[in-house]
């Protein structure tokens, strides 16, 4: 892993995603790449309103430019600060012009990662920018966490349901848990549809990348995001591994909510997720 990637908003939420991007940065000596987006500034107006000055809409676009700066340069203090504490990190800043979701998706092509973090107000703000992230960079994404994260991969939980977005979590996470200490494979109490889903046989292949681990079976009777999330918690984990919008019969019924309960608010402990 080389670049990590951590988009800005100005938003408080920033501090978490910037913290854990640059704690992934030191695990894996990468290198941080900040990006602030700046949306395209229009005044839109009605037909009866098309009277409107000239200069008055020159004026109205120059005072939303100016506030976008002042968010920017914000958000680009937040990230030197994080650089400062972070000596041995390589960092980097980039600024684009354009739609969020579309420009982060994007952006993310070109890294190893892209870290974000939800809105804790409860108004998914960067709920689209999340779902871009997972369904059009083709890259891994990690959630960061309702706080500052002190750790993140040390102890390490995988939630298994045999499914392909499942697979490509594991995949995407092998160096992740080659660096953990420890690694739980979390798996229901309910009965599998296929084969894969059985934990055994994912711990059986994790071994074969050298990777030890052991199987915790949760039960799911109070919500499988909340058990996943209690049980990772329970078990000192600082990182959890899971697909996004995993779909297909009974593991729809037992898995399909997981990922839309998940990116709800921000999570206890910071989620690696991929699609």
């Amino acid at each position: 892993m080389k670049k990590v990637l951590v988009p800005l908003t100005g938003r408080p939420l920033d501090r978490r995603a910037v913290a854990s991007a640059f704690l992934v940065a030191e695990r894996f000596g990468a290198h941080v790449e900040g990006l602030s987006v700046m949306p395209q500034v229009e005044i839109r107006t009605s037909i009866e309103s098309a009277a409107i000055p000239k200069a008055l809409v020159e004026q109205l676009i120059r005072i939303g430019q100016a506030e976008q700066v002042e968010v920017v340069d914000a958000a680009h203090q937040l990230f030197d600060e994080f650089r400062g504490r972070h000596g041995g990190v390589t960092a980097s800043w980039q600024q684009a012009t354009g739609p969020l979701a579309e420009t982060v998706s994007e952006e993310a092509r070109l890294a190893d990662i892209a870290v974000i973090a939800q809105a804790s107000d409860g108004t998914n703000a960067m709920g689209p920018v999340i779902e871009a992230a997972l369904f059009g960079s083709g890259r891994p994404l990690l959630l960061a966490p309702k706080a500052e994260p002190p750790s993140l991969g040390n102890t390490v939980a995988v939630a298994w349901d045999g499914g392909a977005a499942a697979a490509r979590a594991v995949a995407t996470a092998i160096p992740f848990l080659h660096r953990a200490g420890k690694v739980v494979v979390l798996s229901t109490d309910t009965p599998q549809d296929s084969r894969s889903a059985d934990p055994d046989r994912l711990t059986g292949y994790l071994a074969l990348h050298g990777i030890v681990a052991t199987v915790q079976r949760i039960s799911v009777s109070s919500g499988v995001s909340r058990a996943l999330l209690e049980n990772a918690q329970a078990l000192g984990c600082d990182l959890l591994v899971m697909g996004g919008y995993g779909h297909s019969r009974v593991r729809e019924r037992v898995w399909g909510g997981v990922t839309l309960d998940i990116l709800r608010e921000p999570p206890t402990l910071p989620i690696l997720m991929a699609h």
